[in-house]
């Protein structure tokens, strides 16, 4: 009798001690499997450029200066910077409204972001360098950054975004399968700064395109940003990510205030 009873115990607190499950991430059937950690981009020039990310136009611009022979004797650190003064006095100019004109580039000073250690809007969130880790599942895709372990829900059962929503820092995302695409829409962005140095409203709205090499080693994304009150015409935006499978997120404590 005494074994018996042992053997009961034993059972029960296995079962006590058994960690919690949830739905196991699995790309649907039919989707581009994208799951796993990304981190820090490939080793390529227009990579580490957009590192940050970048607008697509500059990143462009820095391609044909590198594939140039004129440019043979010259540094990459020298055309990077040539590239980033095409990007700040010519091309992003040319998307901005009077308004944002008005304010561009932005103090840095002034965002809270630097100045009170609070984490970044979405512009830059979903450029932020360092890992990441997308996660598929039937209904929603999760993004997992390691900038301030942000965590963003991409619901891809259906469902519209929601009209007129109160204005958040990540904002509402719902997303969808092109092909070999993940297509994510986002609304609803509270008001905020952008890593290209201009300030945005809240009617922002983006339109993220994710899409994995086909050798599997790395991840891209492509963004268009529209914003009636600051662009007169969408920005596009790239990053990309390098595969890092067991490269792990841990708490974001790395946040200085300038002075301290």
């Amino acid at each position: 009798m005494a074994t018996i009873k042992l053997s009961w115990a034993v059972t029960i607190l296995a079962v006590l001690v058994l960690p919690a499950t949830g739905p196991v991430a699995q790309a649907p059937e039919g989707a581009p499997d994208l799951s796993g950690t990304w981190s820090d981009p490939p080793p390529r020039a227009e990579d580490n450029f957009c590192h940050v990310g970048c607008t697509v136009g500059a990143r462009d611009y820095l391609s044909q200066l590198l594939e140039d022979p004129a440019n043979l004797d010259r540094s990459y650190a020298e055309l990077r910077q040539v590239a980033q003064r095409f990007n700040s006095s010519e091309f992003i100019p040319s998307h901005l409204t009077e308004e944002a004109l008005a304010n561009y580039p932005f103090d840095p000073r002034t965002s809270p972001s630097l100045t009170q250690c609070k984490p970044w809007g979405f512009t830059r969130q979903i450029l932020a360098p360092h890992a990441m880790e997308l996660r598929q599942f039937d209904d929603r895709v999760t993004l997992y950054y390691s900038e301030w372990t942000a965590l963003r829900t991409v619901y891809t059962d259906g469902r519209a975004l929601p009209a007129n929503p109160e204005p958040r820092l990540l904002g509402y995302s719902v997303g969808h399968y092109e092909d070999d695409t993940l297509v994510v829409e986002t609304n609803g962005v509270a008001a905020d700064h952008t890593n290209a140095g201009f300030a945005h409203s809240d009617q922002l709205t983006a339109v993220e395109r994710f899409t994995r090499s086909a050798d599997g080693s790395r991840l891209e994304v492509e963004v268009t940003l529209s914003d009636p009150v600051t662009l007169v015409k969408p920005l596009i935006m790239a990053r990309a990510w390098g595969w890092a499978p067991g490269e792990e997120i841990y708490p974001y404590e790395d946040c200085v205030i300038p002075g301290d």
